[in-house]
């Protein structure tokens, strides 16, 4: 039997359909096998699955921009949309006091998503997280969540809302490997928060102990022309010590169409960047011959 990574694909804001992964899992299922030796590829497999929360705030979303186009006449409907789907997705998902519904609802998708990629890959496979834009603010919250919330659950006063336990240690996120921030605004939630404010633990915390010749990484990957996504090497303390002890990478990268790729609508473009879904399979294959294979060899940590 093939050993597996679990391999989960988290959207941004806009209109989303639940078959939005379909052309990167295509690409990818013909990618890994390719960066691998050549005598390991039966052995290697991935599970991927996307994380569809987009239905989620749609409803709230369309009653209200139907609201504003009744209220009077706008140019470029267009562009106001798409500014409106990640305005409204953003705003709808922050906690706040008393009103944290759709936040976790959220975080049951990505709880069931978890569990999934357990059943399939094994309870302690590598986790490796893909995300773009708003999903990289909703990934980073729900791993904080689980690393540091009571028990990994979240709990609305009432009693009401709780996410599933957890019980196998991919679920929590501590076989986190590999974590991908496309076009991330992760600069921008930091504002919300004060001084107190720390990363995500990365790795997870029994990645290099179940898998020794494992060399973990969060790459950051932005366009320079994309004005949602951020490098976040110096955001805070705790993303500085990631960075220099080898951990997180900002990665700045060209991509989109030769129409999209030099304006802020590359923002759109990482996923459908041919280069850039060759490199990630490298970085999935990567993880795979550290877990499986014979290794890379254990990386040099600044520090440590």
């Amino acid at each position: 039997m093939p050993d597996s990574i679990a391999v989960a694909i988290v959207h941004g804001s806009g209109q989303k359909e639940p078959d939005f992964a379909e052309d990167v899992i295509a690409a990818l299922d013909e990618m890994f096998p390719a960066a691998l030796p050549e005598e390991k590829r039966g052995e290697a497999e991935l599970e991927i699955e996307p994380v569809y929360w987009a239905d989620l705030p749609r409803e709230r979303e369309e009653e209200v921009w139907e609201r504003v186009k009744a209220s009077g006449p706008m140019d470029q409907l267009a562009l106001r949309r798409y500014i409106f789907n990640i305005a409204g997705d953003t705003l709808a998902y922050q906690p706040s006091q008393g009103r944290r519904e759709l936040y976790l609802a959220v975080h049951k998708v990505m709880a069931e998503s978890f569990e999934k990629l357990a059943e399939r890959a094994g309870p302690e496979a590598p986790l490796c997280v893909l995300s773009h834009s708003m999903g990289t603010i909703v990934t980073h919250n729900y791993l904080y969540d689980m690393q540091r919330g009571s028990e990994g659950v979240i709990v609305e006063e009432d009693g009401e809302g709780e996410l599933p336990q957890p019980e196998t240690r991919l679920e929590r996120g501590e076989t986190l490997s590999l974590f991908v921030t496309y076009g991330s605004p992760l600069a921008i939630w930091r504002l919300r928060f004060g001084d107190d404010y720390k990363a995500i633990r990365f790795p997870g915390s029994a990645a290099e102990e179940l898998y020794p010749q494992l060399e973990p990484r969060w790459l950051n990957v932005y366009d320079a022309d994309d004005v949602i996504g951020y490098p976040i090497g110096r955001l805070t303390d705790s993303y500085a010590e990631m960075a220099e002890q080898g951990y997180l990478e900002d990665r700045q990268r060209n991509v989109g169409a030769f129409w999209k790729s030099w304006n802020p609508l590359s923002h759109k473009g990482y996923f459908r960047d041919e280069s850039s879904l060759e490199e990630l399979a490298g970085y999935l294959a990567g993880v795979w011959q550290g877990a499986f294979g014979e290794g890379t060899g254990e990386r040099e940590r600044q520090g440590s």
